[in-house]
């Protein structure tokens, strides 16, 4: 069980985490041409112009994204999710620790609700979004919350075969470097420091591709078990 709590923590910390990037980076409307930054190859010699706001606006509207969510931090064994993003639907698998199998996470974030249930179990749980520990944050909501002028275009880098802009993103509450794919301007990897606490994110295996609804939908015959209801108290 103190596996599980840490892996619970790791999700808080993210959630956190992805709070500040959004209140120090994010906002206002993005400016195109701010900044001074600069494209090139792994060595910044290039002096081809970068318009990050061009850049950014190349993830909204995306058919589908699936990827792998690799989490470290500090000390901790890294945290690994798959997940699949269409629309306000997302589905998330994560393998329980000490062999207890894979545990499935369908959110609709426009009724608010999440559904959970074991690979192997023919029961769901159905709760409130807001009560939920889902991390429900995506690369897209982090290209979101950053604006081009507080980028700082440092080099070009190949990550998971694709090609990427690396930039450094300053604010009073954090620092960080975030790896761009030129494609489709979403993040394959983020590292950043708030508050004395490290953290790399990273998005590997990324497809931008159209997913089949069934992937967000219960499998058949899976009973539910409504968790919004108020659960009434026992009388000592």
């Amino acid at each position: 069980m103190g596996r599980i709590r840490n892996r619970h923590l790791v999700v808080l910390l993210l959630a956190l985490f992805m709070v500040v990037l959004a209140t120090g980076c994010g906002g206002g409307t993005k400016e195109a041409g701010s900044g001074t930054n600069q494209a090139g190859n792994q060595n910044g010699s290039s002096n081809t112009a970068v318009d990050p706001a061009a850049l950014l606006e190349k993830g909204q509207d995306l058919p589908g994204l699936s990827y792998d969510s690799v989490t470290t931090v500090a000390d901790m064994d890294p945290f690994t999710t798959k997940v699949w993003v269409k629309g306000a639907n997302m589905r998330v698998e994560m393998e329980v620790p000490e062999g207890g199998g894979k545990m499935i996470s369908i959110v609709n974030s426009s009724e608010g609700v999440v559904y959970s249930y074991g690979e192997d179990q023919g029961m769901a749980t159905k709760m409130p979004l807001a009560q939920s520990e889902v991390d429900t944050s995506t690369p897209q909501d982090y290209s979101d919350s950053l604006k081009p002028e507080s980028m700082k275009y440092i080099k070009t880098e190949t990550l998971d075969g694709k090609e990427c802009l690396v930039y450094e993103v300053s604010d009073s509450d954090f620092t960080g470097m975030t790896w761009l794919w030129k494609d489709y301007g979403i993040p394959l990897r983020i590292e950043a420091t708030s508050e004395g606490e490290s953290m790399v994110m990273e998005y590997k295996n990324v497809q931008v591709t159209e997913l089949d609804d069934s992937l967000f939908q219960l499998p058949e015959g899976v009973e539910v078990m409504d968790l919004g209801m108020e659960i009434p108290q026992m009388n000592s």
